[in-house]
């Protein structure tokens, strides 16, 4: 029995060394080279660590609970370990710079990260990628005004395999998650000039034949259009593909990714809960949303969520719009970007390291930073038979007290339990 243990062990460790060998290691390390050591000791413990389970609660202990919505600003100097060092993507505003195609690529030179600590979007941004983490939208494609998605109903789910992210290898997936964590622009029409008429163009309009098909007979029907024949085929699937029926064939789409000075806040929905087992008021955070920041039109009654800011190292903002990234200054909003699911999310975390001014030799992870609370956020949304916001019925300073008085409740919930 034990000699079968032992082979099966050795077989799952081999599989894992094999399909994992190209696989980016987590955490950022400080060895940039071989034989170069950024430091007095290597940070080898960094991608080993696991998390601490939770307590387990019975339901027959779970005798008393709320459910809070909390906001972490990142202007409150306590939140700024959370949103620091920023990182940023060389190139300009034309999307010629980073522009991953394999998980290899994901920790390319052009995607600019400090060497010791990264912040919370950067990690996230990375495990996304990487497909780590399961990315929930804001709201269902039925009712997209409708933004409940902190109930996790709407993922963006991945086929199951091994060691395989889904962003490298499905192209509908790649272009879901792109629309959520990038700008939302698109790729020019393509637009190919005609044999006969040079100075002619025609639109290359997407219909229910596959790509090789539509390139044969349109070759061989006319010789206007003779120039397919030299045309790259692969990059004419990729856009085939990626085409509507009955729609005109975009070229690759000119992406803006959201940097980590594009984050302006998280979104938290936590349950507070009494365990009688343990006579402990006890917290528990559910999801986690990262907060960008999106146009409105302020003379729509209900503003809807328009184009996302995208800011460069100067802390311009910048849209798509009329085929190219244009500088933005107008009326703005702050909105989640998509939700996680924050025990997901911990599985990553706690291999991450926040700064800690006291001493660089002793950092706790990111997961011990939301264990231990060292961070401030602001309620905005409590559960009640109304299912609103604070803001929808009080305003300005007296939303921030409205907030106090929420959590003093909560406090005082505990408090009263030991007083007879």
């Amino acid at each position: 029995m034990k000699k079968i243990f032992f082979c099966a062990s050795f077989f799952f460790l081999i599989a894992n060394l094999f399909f994992c060998q190209d696989t980016p290691l987590r955490g950022p390390f400080n060895q940039p080279s071989n034989g170069v050591i950024d430091g007095v000791v290597l940070k080898e413990e960094l991608p080993t660590r696991l998390t601490v389970p939770y307590q387990s609660v019975r339901a027959a202990d779970y005798v008393w609970s709320k459910r809070l919505y909390s906001r972490i600003d990142a202007r409150e100097k306590m939140n700024q370990p959370l949103f620091l060092p920023f990182d940023s993507f060389d190139g300009t505003t034309d999307g010629s710079f980073y522009k991953p195609t394999k998980i290899q690529e994901v920790d390319d030179y052009s995607w600019n990260k400090d060497q010791s600590r990264w912040s919370l979007w950067t990690i996230i941004f990375r495990h996304v990628l990487l497909g780590d983490l399961t990315v929930y939208k804001v709201a269902s494609d039925a009712y997209p005004a409708l933004e409940d998605g902190y109930s996790l109903k709407y993922p963006i789910a991945q086929k199951p395999n091994l060691n395989r992210s889904d962003y490298f290898n499905d192209q509908s997936y790649r272009k879901e998650i792109n629309g959520i964590i990038s700008s939302n622009g698109v790729g020019e029409y393509l637009r190919l000039p005609m044999a006969s008429e040079p100075l002619d163009t025609f639109d290359v309009i997407k219909t229910n034949q596959a790509a090789q098909e539509y390139i044969d007979s349109m070759v061989l029907s006319n010789s206007d259009y003779a120039l397919l024949s030299g045309l790259d085929k692969d990059k004419f699937k990729f856009w085939w593909d990626a085409a509507n029926a009955n729609s005109i064939l975009r070229k690759d789409p000119k992406i803006l990714y959201l940097a980590s000075n594009s984050i302006f806040g998280y979104n938290i929905k936590e349950d507070w809960f009494f365990d009688k087992q343990r006579s402990l008021l006890d917290r528990r955070i559910i999801s986690i949303a990262p907060l960008a920041r999106y146009t409105i039109d302020p003379n729509l009654e209900i503003p809807e969520r328009g184009n996302l800011l995208v800011y460069d190292k100067e802390g311009k903002a910048f849209i798509y719009d009329n085929g190219g990234f244009i500088e933005y200054t107008d009326n703005y909003e702050e909105r989640e970007v998509f939700w996680l699911y924050f025990p997901e999310l911990r599985n990553v975390i706690v291999n991450y390291f926040v700064y800690n001014d006291k001493s660089d030799a002793q950092w706790m992870s990111f997961d011990d930073l939301f264990w231990k609370r060292q961070f401030n956020a602001q309620i905005y949304k409590t559960s009640d038979k109304f299912d609103r916001e604070i803001e929808d019925y009080k305003y300005g300073v007296d939303a921030l007290y409205e907030a106090e008085r929420i959590k003093d409740e909560v406090r005082k919930w505990e408090i009263d339990v030991w007083n007879y």
